[in-house]
Order: C-alpha cells, then sequence, then structure tokens
C-alpha cells in the first residue's frame, strides 16, 4: 500500500478552496496512537491506453511490537517495501525497492522528528544522499494513508494544506488534500473509466471517507492530474480499502480483497 503511493504521485491536479493548515493539526494528530491496520491483499489494475487493463496484485503485512510500534510489508508489481512506524503512525525508517525504476529508496527520521535522510541507489550510479530539516507540517509521503487516518480520528474534515517529501527526497512539495464523505467513490471524477470489478469491491450501502490529494502552489502547473485514496469508516476510525486516480488515459486502479 506504502509503494503504491508512488504510482499515484505519477500526475496531479490542484483545486480551489479554503483549508487550514496542517500546522494547525499537527500535535493534535501525531498525539494518538494510531488503531492497528488489518493485514490485506490487493488488486491493481492499470489502464494501458487502449481501453483494457492489466491486472496484478499487491499485499501489506503488519507486525506490531508491545508499545504500539509497527512494521509493514509490502509486495506489489513493481514495488517490495519494509517501513517501520512509531504508534502515532509516523515513519521511523523504510526502505523500498523499486524494480521498474531500478532504484533502492532508504529514508530515516530521527527521533525528535527534526530531520529526515533520504539515500537512493541505483545500479552503476553513485549514490544519491539529501537531508531535510522537518516542520509540523511536512511529512514523508510514506506517511500519507496514516496521516488520513490519524487527521480523521482526531476530527479534522475539510480540506488542509501541507508540504510532502518523495521516497528520493528530490525536493519538499506543497500538497492539498479534501476529505470527503460519499457512498460511490467513482462518481468524484466522471473522466475515469471506471472497471466494473472495481466500482462492484465498493457497496454503496456503506459510507466511505475520500482523500482527495492534489499538488499546491507552483506544483498544481505542473501536473495535471489528481488522486483519490478510499477509506472504509469503521468503529476503530478509517481503513484504507483503494485509490484511482492519474492520467484518465492511463489510470490506475486498486481495490481490497475482502477475506
Amino acid at each position: 500500500m506504502r509503494a503504491y503511493v508512488a504510482v499515484l504521485m505519477a500526475g496531479l491536479v490542484v483545486r480551489s478552496f479554503a483549508m487550514d493548515s496542517l500546522d494547525q493539526w499537527s500535535a493534535k494528530i501525531w498525539s494518538r496512537t494510531l488503531p492497528a491496520a488489518k493485514d490485506s491483499a490487493f488488486i491493481i489494475l492499470k489502464q494501458d491506453g487502449s481501453g483494457s487493463f492489466t491486472k496484478a496484485t499487491a499485499r501489506s503485512l503488519y507486525k506490531y511490537n508491545t508499545d504500539g510500534s509497527f512494521t509493514e510489508e509490502y509486495s506489489g508489481p513493481e514495488e517490495t517495501s519494509h517501513s517501520e512506524f512509531l504508534k502515532n503512525g509516523r515513519l521511523a525508517s523504510s526502505r523500498t525497492d523499486n524494480s521498474k525504476a531500478k532504484k533502492t529508496y532508504n529514508v530515516a527520521v530521527s527521533p525528535d522528528r527534526g530531520r529526515a535522510s533520504f539515500r537512493t541507489e541505483a545500479m552503476g550510479e553513485k549514490p544519491s544522499v539529501k537531508d531535510f530539516a522537518m516542520k509540523p507540517s511536512t511529512i514523508v509521503m510514506t506517511e500519507y494513508v496514516n496521516l488520513i487516518r490519524s487527521a480523521w480520528q482526531s476530527g479534522l474534515r475539510g480540506a488542509f494544506s501541507f508540504k510532502g517529501l518523495p521516497p528520493d527526497g528530490s525536493m519538499e512539495i506543497e500538497m492539498e488534500t479534501r476529505l470527503v464523505e460519499t457512498n460511490a467513490p467513482w462518481e468524484l471524477n466522471d473522466k475515469y473509466e471506471f472497471p466494473s470489478e472495481f466500482k462492484a469491491a465498493f457497496l454503496d450501502s456503506r459510507k466511505y471517507v475520500v482523500a482527495d490529494f492534489s499538488l499546491g502552489g507552483l506544483f498544481s502547473v505542473m501536473y495535471r492530474f489528481h488522486n483519490y485514496w478510499i477509506f472504509r469508516v469503521a468503529p476503530s476510525g478509517l481503513e484504507y480499502v483503494g485509490s484511482f486516480g492519474g492520467d484518465p488515459k492511463k489510470a490506475a486502479f486498486a481495490y481490497i480483497i475482502e477475506k
């Protein structure tokens, strides 16, 4: 699931709406223990531009420690990753191997949350090393799903802005998210050709919270497309159950396989 962020980061667009800065909510959001996530398997469908879709599977497995911290092992068609998180969902470290890009991304965040370091390795190339000073409104994109779950648990609704660091730490990017409650996630954007099996995975009798994710500031001019992260409303809070977005002609769709 974490590595799937890289798939959806391919292209985004920003909308104009009033929003809070994550600065205003950061202390409250990250002061909570994140409810445990369930092991999950996903189907990933990618549009190939000719009206058909390629199909692959992915899986996220979690292991929790007695202090509430946890690890996630992700395996998908193009990436595998090992991520370690604190009990509030913030990232401690991660390693991602991307077979398509033929790169390995290593990320480490200092215990005091003051700095994040990034080391990107590619065969035959000198490793790229970057270091960032972290601010309350800054996240590593590996934390995005945890951010949404914690934000909802903390009472944050509507829209908010923040800064995100991609897996290679190449730059700090202005980002925005709008939280929408709906029974039909696909109705939020009519530009996509939704696979029937994707729509069938989401019951119209159930309530979902969709995080409409986009780039902000000058970056919104560079990228035209945006993405949607779908969460099921459960007694323990939000549970991630699927995603869609990117270029409508080459869109990516993911949905959980119910056990």
